[in-house]
């Protein structure tokens, strides 16, 4: 049975489960969406501004594909990897001075194949061409609709199709031993869907020095201390440890004490399971998923189950 004529026969005024997400804006976007529905494909539109927050990793999971339709390089990097810790297909659609391009990595089908960080991007294709050339879009939409339903079995492929009257390329992506998103040795993982609150029960509390030492992989960088080249530990700062450094990102803060924004700031994504029950003693981590290496396999624990529906995505400590 075809992917679209699995849809599912929703009761009578019930909304269908999404079956693909489309993380995009604009007219390419809007595309990808048309043609799905005319393939009677229910459908989840994210913002790639804010889909971390607003598309959580069970939802995902639910999922044929996601496609990233729009959103900067770093914003399909973030898809990219949360697709692979799903097992989900990802569908990288673009459409620029390049033309048209189409990549697609199998992770739900194929979990050796390579991902969106193990080839570099052609030359051009983030050039916003699509206002000037409403037909391009529209075939870019379909064609990326074709794969977000059709992304399975041979590895990761990359179709290019540089004029709509020029001949198309389509080419085998490889995987690469030193990519980021991929090394080491990547397998999708089982996800656990859990409790976001780090404190030992007493029913494990014999085995709390050996649960202490295990590492684990955040899905967000936190803060982990901010202080003042100048002025050095500055109370007025310790509200941005703990914290999800994509807060600050952008812009980060002045010294309270001195006005300066030469601030000294760590952050990390790898901590013991010790170092999480100290930081935030029974509280919620402001991180989407944790990555676990136990007994040779990889263990994804997905934080956000325990969330009421209407949160949203992972718990913020302001």
């Amino acid at each position: 049975m075809s992917k679209a004529a699995a849809n599912v026969d929703a009761p009578a005024g019930a909304v269908p489960p999404a079956r693909v997400a489309v993380i995009g804006s604009g007219p390419l976007a809007a595309e990808v969406v048309r043609n799905l529905g005319l393939a009677g494909i229910p459908v989840a539109i994210h913002r790639p501004e804010d889909f971390w927050v607003t598309l959580r990793l069970a939802e995902l999971q639910d999922c044929y594909s996601a496609v990233a339709a729009g959103g900067d390089r770093d914003a399909r990097r973030q898809l990219n990897r949360l697709s692979q810790v799903a097992g989900v297909d990802f569908v990288n659609l673009s459409l620029g001075a390049a033309g048209i391009t189409v990549e697609s990595f199998p992770f739900g089908s194929d979990a050796d194949c390579a991902c969106l960080e193990c080839a570099p991007p052609l030359s051009g294709v983030d050039a916003d061409m699509l206002a000037s050339d409403p037909i391009a879009a529209s075939v870019a939409g379909a064609l990326g609709a074709a794969a977000a339903l059709h992304c399975t079995g041979h590895g990761a492929r990359r179709l290019h199709v540089p004029a709509l009257d020029e001949p198309s390329t389509s080419a085998s992506l490889e995987r690469r031993s030193d990519c980021p998103g991929c090394a080491p040795a990547w397998r999708t993982p089982r996800v656990i869907r859990t409790r976001n609150r780090w404190s030992a029960r007493e029913s494990v509390m014999p085995d709390t020095t050996q649960l202490a030492a295990q590492t684990v992989r955040l899905s967000d960088a936190l803060v982990t201390r901010c202080e003042c080249a100048a002025c050095g530990p500055v109370a007025g700062l310790t509200g941005m440890v703990d914290r999800p450094a994509a807060d600050f990102a952008a812009e980060a803060p002045a010294c309270p004490m001195c006005g300066s924004a030469s601030l000294q700031i760590e952050t990390r994504d790898e901590f013991t399971l010790g170092e999480l029950m100290a930081r935030f003693a029974g509280g919620p981590i402001p991180a989407k998923f944790a990555l676990a290496d136990i007994g040779g396999a990889t263990v994804c624990f997905d934080l956000e189950a325990g969330l009421p529906r209407d949160a949203g995505g992972p718990p913020d400590l302001r």
